[in-house]
């Protein structure tokens, strides 16, 4: 068995018990930046400069776009509302492609970080479970999304509004 194989195997096995959850594998060159994301963060977002993982601490779009080069395949997650799946799932999978020898292998999670109330700007009490959101790095979460399928950031199931959140693992 390859080594994405087993990654989309254990991807299978954390989400097993969820009904809202799919993954795809991806070419990188599908992840669309925008340099108009950090106008989202800095004006429309109440967590901004107030999380080592959200701007003005993260990779602009035009750093990201250039990390985006170091790799070709990635595994872009969609659930609905479930923000923590997401990102406990791609850090889970992360470490496993890291003990795959997919050296690059990072995770990019949904929405901000969660690890502690107040984040502590000067160091990261978590570096091992902290992961930036492909937002606050400025990915086009919903350009992405559409590039490779998914064609709705916010859908309605019995009358009531919900959101679709994306994560992705880049991996090489």
């Amino acid at each position: 068995m390859d080594r994405i194989s087993i990654l989309m195997n254990r991807l299978n096995e954390l989400t097993k018990n969820f009904d809202n959850i799919e993954s795809k594998i991806i070419d990188i060159a599908t992840v669309e930046t925008g340099m108009w994301t950090l106008l989202k963060c800095k004006y429309g977002c109440t967590n901004y400069n107030k999380s080592l993982g959200c701007p003005p601490h993260t990779p602009t779009a035009k750093e990201m776009k250039e990390v985006l080069k170091s790799y070709t395949t990635g595994i872009l997650i969609q659930t609905k509302d479930e923000m923590k799946i997401i990102n406990d799932t791609l850090l889970d999978l992360e470490y496993l492609a890291l003990k795959l020898e997919f050296y690059k292998a990072f995770a990019l999670g949904a929405g901000r970080c969660r690890n502690c109330e107040t984040c502590n700007l000067n160091q990261c009490l978590h570096p091992k479970t902290h992961r930036p959101s492909m937002e606050a790095c400025g990915i086009d979460v919903q350009t992405t999304a559409k590039n490779n399928g998914y064609e709705h950031m916010i859908g309605f199931e019995d009358g009531k509004k919900f959101y679709y959140c994306y994560g992705l693992l880049v991996i090489d």
